[in-house]
This record gives C-alpha cells, sequence and structure tokens, in this order.
C-alpha cells in the first residue's frame, strides 16, 4: 500500500526534527498541519494521527466520515473511545495491551520503531577527561499529564516527565571527580550550570538541528533515563545503538530490550514516596560501573536492539495501515 497517496497523513511541523518526526518520516514524506486538515477539510478521508491532539483540533464538521487510525504514546487511552478512531498502533507492550482492554471490537497493533541506527554515523568523542560520562537526552521540557509540576534550580516550573527533578539530588550522591554529566537537548541548560557550579564537569550544546544533536551522543558513557512516562523512547535506542550503557526506568520499551545486568539496569520509576530511594539505587547502579565494564559490555548492547530499524518499522505500519483500510 502507498500510504504517501492513499492516506491523509495528520502531523505537526512544530514537533522536534530529531524525535518524532522522524517516525513520521519513516511513514510518509508527506504531512499535513491541522490548519491545514481544517482549511481543506477531511471529509471522508483515511487518516493516519500521528496524536489524537491532532485530529481533536479538527472542527467536527470538517472530519465528517472519516476513518482514523492513531498512534497513542503513552498516555490518553481514554481516546480510543472516539468512534472515528478506527485502529491504534502504540510502541510498547504496555500501552498495547491498555488499548486492547479498552477496546477489544477495534484494531491495535503493537509496532517497532527504528532508531538504533540513527547516531551512529555522526557520533564521536570530542572532550577530553577521563571522567565516566553520564549522558542525557530528550526534550527535558516534556510535561507529565495531571502530575504536579516541580521547581527546578532556577526557580522556575518545570516538567517532572523526564526526571529534571531528579538530576541534583542525584548528582549530590555521587563524587565529581568521578563523573562528567552531558546534556543533550532542550530544557536542560539550568541543570547543566547548577552542576557545574559544584564541581562537576559539564558538557551542553544545548537545542542542536538534526543529526548534529547525534555527535554529542558519543560523548556519553551512561545514558541515564530517568523518566516516569515514555513511549519508546527514540534516545534509549539511538543510544544503546552505540554501546552506551543505559540506567532506565522501567517505562517504555525499556523493560522489553534491557536485561537488568546484561545490557543495562532497570530501576521502577519514582514516586513521591519512593524518591529517596530511587535516588539511592541509581546513585548504586552508576558507581557500580566501570570503565572497564562499560568497554566491555558495548558490543552486547549493540546487538540487543539491532532489530530496531526503520525499515521493520515501516513495514510494519504500512502492513497494518492496509489491513485497517483496505481489508488486507
Amino acid at each position: 500500500m502507498d500510504t504517501q497517496h492513499d492516506i491523509i497523513h495528520l502531523g505537526s511541523r512544530s514537533h522536534e526534527r530529531w524525535s518524532v518526526q522522524r517516525e513520521v518520516f519513516a511513514v510518509t514524506s508527506k504531512e499535513i498541519s491541522t490548519e491545514e486538515g481544517t482549511s481543506l477539510g477531511l471529509f471522508g478521508k483515511c487518516v493516519m494521527c500521528w496524536h489524537y491532539d491532532f485530529w481533536k483540533n479538527i472542527p467536527e464538521n470538517r472530519r465528517v466520515g472519516c476513518r482514523v487510525v492513531c498512534l497513542f504514546h503513552h498516555h490518553l487511552v481514554e481516546r480510543f473511545d472516539d468512534p472515528q478512531i478506527v485502529g491504534a498502533m502504540c510502541l510498547n507492550s504496555r500501552m498495547f495491551a491498555a488499548l486492547r482492554s479498552r477496546q477489544p471490537a477495534k484494531w491495535t497493533a503493537r509496532v517497532h520503531t527504528g532508531g538504533a541506527e540513527d547516531a551512529i554515523p555522526y557520533a564521536r568523542r570530542s572532550y577530553a577527561t577521563p571522567k565516566i560520562r553520564l549522558l542525557v537526552a530528550g526534550n527535558g521540557h516534556a510535561s507529565v499529564p495531571l502530575m504536579q509540576s516541580m521547581r527546578g534550580p532556577s526557580g522556575t516550573v518545570t516538567s517532572a516527565r523526564k526526571g529534571t527533578d531528579m538530576i541534583l539530588p542525584l548528582a549530590q550522591r555521587l563524587n565529581p571527580e568521578r563523573y562528567a554529566w552531558v546534556f543533550v537537548g532542550p530544557g536542560w541548560s539550568c541543570y547543566g550550570h547548577a552542576l557545574n557550579k559544584i564541581g562537576f564537569t559539564v558538557i551542553q550544546p544545548g537545542t542542536l538541528p538534526d543529526p548534529e544533536h547525534y555527535r554529542y551522543f558519543g560523548e556519553g558513557d551512561i545514558y541515564l533515563l530517568l523518566s516516569r512516562q515514555e513511549g519508546v523512547p527514540l534516545t534509549l535506542l539511538e543510544t544503546m545503538g552505540l554501546g552506551i550503557w543505559p540506567i532506565s526506568t522501567q517505562v517504555g520499551i525499556a523493560p522489553e530490550i534491557i536485561i537488568h545486568g546484561h545490557n543495562g539496569y532497570l530501576v521502577a520509576p519514582p514516586t513521591n514516596e519512593s524518591s529517596e530511594r530511587f535516588l539511592d539505587v541509581v546513585a548504586d547502579q552508576i558507581s557500580s560501573l566501570t570503565s572497564e565494564m562499560l568497554a566491555h559490555s558495548r558490543k552486547t548492547i549493540v546487538a540487543s536492539v539491532s532489530d530496531f530499524k526503520w525499515t521493520r518499522f515501516k513495514m510494519q505500519v504500512d502492513q497494518f495501515l492496509s489491513f485497517v483500510f483496505n481489508g488486507l
């Protein structure tokens, strides 16, 4: 099935090009925004929607008779009740089970994104320091629905979804003579500055265009994923594709690809009641990893994500769209 011609892809050009949009363009090279969908109308069309909010923002009188397949990331399960959403794709098994339980009569699919190959051509190490580097990447501004925001070191209200509130308390449990921090993406600058003030080496390029940010992934030795909610995330696959040891909360696909102690470490996401225990566990996990262990494990980590390629993702999405819309 030719998804570019037979299906309207409803997305948002405001997304950061180096994360969600990479998934979009693995499936189709053309998308329309909600503004374009509103002005042109989507009457009776087959629509692939990258996020339910894009579909919701099209006025009802401009989307009459449509049939929609929507990607569900890590929340909004109840939106699957929308009668025009005839099928759902998701990126991890937990979400797949929740969607199928919610609407057993509708089509659901677990699709496997690419990502493991993306950083390989660009990643390199430019900064000279003998310290073990802790890499934090992604959008630090990302929010958690229905979760109270917490205050970051600058005093401004910051998001808690990516575990930004865990950064400084975790650092206080580590030796600045042994560890450096690498921050890649928006929303981390205040944390980098605060860590620098207490003696940590900090590598912080800020927000970079695709694919320049991948160069700095090569600076990492340990990838820290402290999130409370995730769909994949792509940064986990991108860094593991480089052989970087992950320390990850049990979110998204992390429990499906990380075998604890073999190709990474897993830890339960922090809650208000468990945050101190969470920080102690992560600090112990970091401290247990030597440079020799990290180097020895690289091939194992790379091999564990070798199937997460964009060609596989596109094939799975194409097959599901054909099945739902064409009955194939």
